[in-house]
């Protein structure tokens, strides 16, 4: 049993699973690896999160002087670049898996994936140029 000439996949393996096809697999490999370190990431940060506006600041105690604080200190915007930027990557990541899955087209899945990447690499840099960009007491002060 072997798999046409357009798919990334080697021939099939005894028990299960396909070989690894020749040629290709660093990137693979890399992508690999950046799933679940992202998704690792991901979960320290969102969970740093959540337990910092929650359970250290409370929902009740949160205003517009306790984000401009936050904000003020680069390290705060880094967080949030970095959570916004390993979840978009990862998220692009999985969307290439499900595309090679199944979109079997090579014509399409090119087409597909070049309006996946160009939406969430667009949606990546506003949403970096808006957190460095971003001064919440300019908006606080102009009431």
């Amino acid at each position: 049993m072997s798999t046409p000439a357009t798919t990334p996949r080697g021939s099939a393996r005894r028990g299960g699973g396909y070989q690894r096809p020749s040629g290709s697999g660093s990137f693979e490999v890399i992508s690999w690896f950046f799933m679940r370190i992202s998704g690792l990431l991901l979960i320290l940060l969102a969970l740093y999160h959540l337990v910092w506006w929650n359970l250290v600041i409370g929902v009740e105690h949160l205003d517009s002087q306790v984000v401009i604080e936050r904000w003020r200190n680069p390290l705060w915007r880094f967080f949030n670049i970095a959570l916004v930027t390993f979840a978009l990557l990862h998220g692009l990541n999985g969307a290439r898996y499900s595309i090679e899955d199944y979109i079997r087209s090579p014509g399409r899945r090119v087409a597909v994936k070049a309006i996946v990447y160009t939406l969430v690499l667009t949606a990546l840099a506003a949403g970096i140029f808006a957190l460095f960009t971003f001064d919440p007491a300019t908006l606080v002060a102009g009431r």
